[in-house]
Order: structure tokens, then sequence, then C-alpha cells
């Protein structure tokens, strides 16, 4: 008997750098866009790392530290992840019995983190200290909102070869900008931007729709030993990482920033385009969380992945002993987990 075992885990980063002034920092030094020093940046911290290390178990002990917390918060914003295991007897079949399928879902939320110094434009804080709104209860850090955890695991034979198979759709948004929308829509436009003092121009589609960070991550695992992670679908915004068995296998690609002056690290004084693309996407059908049929996401990945190649998003596979991970590609569409 056999033992077959493997994990996948998707990781998203927020990049930034030290963003505490007193230490030498820059307040808006990170991939968030501030629209000139009055929104996102100017409101919350990022995750102070611009790249994260090749070894899971790293990433789950790096730790931000910063002087007006008093315990360090952890260096990444989502993780979504799925195990697999089971017993074969002949590298071909499965001991139904041995078949063991692990998540995350009990996992808490990374903490949004409002940016601390008093010097520094931040409306959110100001909101925060005042004793005429209640809306954050006092917080200046909040669980991030889990808007969806979705997950199913099926048995799957692939040239004669038995396996399995689990995916998980996860995301969540800022619970700050959750309940900026929730008074957005119980004030009125006008009533909302009297009572916090906010610049019309700096209330933008963010708050009126609180797009997602999520990813849709699927594992296999066949009998022969082969394994095939595949992220088919991650929010453009931020950045993600794939880990397969511990050890980073791939990454999106990530725009900086927008600065007209560029540098090595180029701080959002405006828009960043990809940013840009994750909020209006929550529009469309593009994504998981549209107000839209399950059905219609379905095809718009279906459809893209057979027309284009930017799908899936990451992937990773290692051929087993009869199998190749790339016929196992081929043989196995994308698994929605509902």
């Amino acid at each position: 008997m056999v033992e077959r075992s493997t994990s996948a885990t998707t990781v998203t980063l927020l990049p930034g750098r030290n963003e505490n002034s007193s230490e030498g920092g820059d307040p808006l030094n990170s991939a968030m866009p501030d629209y000139y020093g009055k929104s996102l940046d100017a409101w919350f911290v990022a995750d102070a790392v611009t790249d994260l290390p090749d070894d899971l178990q790293a990433v789950r002990e790096m730790r931000k530290q910063l002087p007006e917390y008093d315990e360090g918060l952890r260096q990444y914003r989502l993780a979504n992840q799925i195990d697999l295991s089971f017993a074969t007897p002949d590298g071909r079949t499965v001991v139904d019995s041995s078949l063991s399928y692990d998540t995350n879902a009990d996992e808490k939320p990374s903490y949004v983190v409002v940016e601390g110094e008093k010097s520094e434009d931040n409306v959110v804080r100001d909101i925060i200290e005042r004793d005429d709104l209640d809306w954050f209860g006092g917080q200046d850090k909040l669980r991030a909102t889990v808007e969806r955890f979705e997950s199913d695991a099926v048995t799957e034979v692939v040239d004669g070869v038995e396996g399995v198979r689990a995916s998980v759709i996860y995301g969540g948004t800022d619970t700050y900008i959750e309940i900026m929308r929730e008074k957005f829509y119980e004030l009125g436009p006008v009533e909302f931007l009297e009572t916090t003092g906010m610049d019309a121009a700096v209330v933008p589609a963010f708050i009126v729709e609180p797009p997602t960070m999520y990813t849709f991550l699927e594992l296999a695992l066949l009998a022969d030993g082969t394994t095939l992670a595949r992220v088919w679908d991650a929010s453009p915004y931020p950045k993600h990482y794939l880990y397969v068995e511990e050890r980073k296998r791939d990454e999106t690609e990530f725009e900086e920033g927008s600065r007209p002056d560029g540098g090595e690290w180029r701080t959002n004084e405006d828009m960043n385009e990809r940013f840009g693309q994750w909020v209006l996407e929550e529009q469309g059908l593009e994504t998981p969380f549209s107000p839209h049929t399950r059905a219609g996401y379905e095809q718009s990945i279906e459809y893209a992945a057979a027309a284009t190649d930017a799908y899936p998003t990451m992937a990773y596979g290692e051929d087993g002993a009869e199998l190749t991970a790339s016929s196992v590609a081929s043989a196995l569409p994308p698994l929605f987990p509902w």
C-alpha cells in the first residue's frame, strides 16, 4: 500500500514597504492607489514586503511590526489551501476509505489595519476617533470580510488511473470599505460627503461597489503520483502566489505603481491600472462574486480557457508513473465548487 499526498496554497499579497513616517518611511509607500494622498494608501497599511519567500512556512511566520499596534500582523491578505491524501494498493486505484480532503476554511481572515500616525491625513481614522460616529466600533483594525468560501471534491479517472480532485473559491473584502458602502447608500451621496468631510473626487467605485480579493484554486492527485495544481482565476489586484507542497511554484504579474517620475518603488499618486480593472470587473461576469448567475461565470472561464492562454492564471504539475501533468490537464476542465 502506497500513501499519496499533496497540497496547494494561494497567498495574496498587497505589496508595500515602510509606511511609518516616524521611522523614515513614506505613508504612501505601498501598491495601493491614493488619489493624491486622500484615499486608500493614506487610510490603510499594506503588507510591508514586496515579495514572498519560496518556503510557505516562512510566509506563515512573517509578521509586520507597527509602532501603533501591540501585536505582529501577518504579511499577506488571503490564503486559500487544499490538502489531499489517499492510499493506493497498485498505483492505479484509490482506497476510498483512506481519502482525506482538507481546506483552510477555519482560518481567520487577515486584519485590515488603519494607518496609525497622527500627523497623516486619514478620513478613516478621523471617523474612528469621532464621538458622534460609531461606524467602526472604535476599532483601528478589523478582520477582513469573507464574501464566499465554497469547496468541492470529486473522484476522477484519467486513462484508467483513479484519483481525486478538489477546488475552492475563496475571497473577501475590506470591512471598513464595506461599512462605508452601507453608510453611503443609507445616507445618500450628499450627506455621506458632508458627514465624513470626504472630497467628492475620492468617493469612487470601490466604495459604491467594494471589489473582492479572491482565488479559484484546484488541485488534482492521481494514484500513479501525478499532481496538478491550477489557479483558474484570481482577482486582478493585488498580487497572488501559488505554493505546491509548501514551495513557491508560480505567481501573477503585478504593477507596483504609476508614479510619473519613476523610481525603483513607485508610489501610486493617483491610480493603479490593475486596481482600476479590479474595481470595474465587479460589475461584469468575470468574477464569482458578481451579482449574476453562476452559469455566466462558468461560461466566461471556460470560454477564456479555450480561446486564450491566459487561463489558468497560475499552474504547476508533476508527472506520475503513468500519466503526465499535461495529459491530466487536458482531460480535466475547470471544477467549479458548487
